[in-house]
């Protein structure tokens, strides 16, 4: 090697560790190594990442909602016609509330029972069943920015399955907790991408599968954002397996390359760049083994048995790890919002 040739484990290092702290997390984990990457294929994750709630309090959010929707009591109640529709109910016209909302539907005595319409003063509209004066079972409810949720409630909340349709193009089809997304669910993007996976307290949590419509497919776990034991898979063959923090590889894992002088490198991340004792495998099948500190080469050691057991002793990313299982790095398989 002429003193002119870059160190071997110097190739590919300046791909591998551009991150540019303008850009969002996602931006940055989602840069290919190869040179040969289109840029549209280089954007990012976190950018479909849900801030959320701090805490299953939304409860208490809906709760306040609920005291502008659902009315108060009856005010003309008495000057309407009421028409038996049997099971102890009746059918009323157009009932005007104490908050000035209007309700039309079926009553049990002086309370609003059976199918109904409510018309909030907002401007949101309710069309579903009601039990003892709030939404229970089956509606559809169109919130005044245009969102339109339908399906299960429960004490005026949203609870079980239900499909939310969001003004900008944005669904979320799952399971409803008190009215947040809890549980398993489906959220498509108006962009095409698609995160399949668990929520828990209107918040991405827990196993779940993040396919980007630039080609990008995460498959792993979750706690808000990209964070835990998972697989990342780019458009131009690149593949990592290991953990990750914010969208950031972070800690121990594997990365391997479709393209050039790199077929795979293991070791240690700090928040996407190099950081610590990596293992380097070569195209040409050379193992190298280099220290690095912040994505920058500190020191050749491939002749270090020191430095060979280590790298023997680390377990392999993917076999199983935290509870979590995930294919390896030579596998071509590329499995992987909110409330108002």
């Amino acid at each position: 090697m002429s003193q002119a040739d870059p160190h071997p484990c110097s190739v590919a290092t300046d791909a591998a560790n551009r991150r540019n702290p303008a850009q969002s997390a996602a931006s940055k984990q989602s840069e290919a190594a190869s040179q040969s990457a289109e840029p549209e294929q280089q954007a990012g994750v976190t950018e479909f990442i849900l801030t959320g709630f701090d805490s299953c309090n939304l409860k208490n959010w809906d709760a306040k909602v609920l005291a502008s929707l659902l009315g108060g009591r009856p005010t003309n109640l008495d000057d309407t016609v009421a028409v038996d529709v049997g099971d102890g109910l009746v059918e009323r016209g157009p009932v005007v509330l104490s908050d000035g909302s209007v309700y039309s539907g079926q009553w049990r005595g002086r309370e609003r029972h059976g199918k109904g319409q409510h018309f909030a003063i907002d401007g949101t509209r309710y069309f579903g069943s009601f039990a003892a004066n709030v939404y229970e079972g089956t509606g559809e409810i169109v919130y005044i920015n245009g969102d339109k949720f339908k399906g299960i409630f429960k004490g005026g909340l949203r609870n079980g399955k239900g499909v939310m349709l969001y003004s900008n193009g944005d669904m979320f089809d799952g399971n409803w907790l008190d009215g947040m997304r809890h549980g398993y669910g489906v959220e498509r993007f108006s962009d095409g991408s698609v995160y399949m996976g668990t929520f828990k307290c209107d918040k991405r949590d827990g196993k779940g599968e993040l396919k980007l419509s630039n080609g990008v497919v995460y498959e792993g776990t979750f706690d808000i954002d990209v964070t835990g034991q998972g697989r990342m898979v780019w458009p131009n063959g690149e593949s990592y397996v290991g953990e990750f923090k914010g969208g950031f590889k972070h800690n121990y894992g594997m990365t391997a390359y479709r393209h050039g002088p790199i077929q795979s490198e293991k070791g240690t991340y700090s928040m996407g760049r190099m950081d610590g004792l990596f293992e380097r495998v070569m195209s040409d099948g050379r193992v190298l083994r280099c220290v690095y500190k912040n994505g920058e080469l500190v020191k050749d050691v491939t002749g270090s048995r020191e430095a060979e057991e280590k790298m023997q002793s680390c377990p392999l990313p993917g076999v199983s790890r935290g509870g979590l299982v995930l294919v390896d790095e030579t596998s071509d398989r590329k499995n992987a919002r909110g409330s108002r």
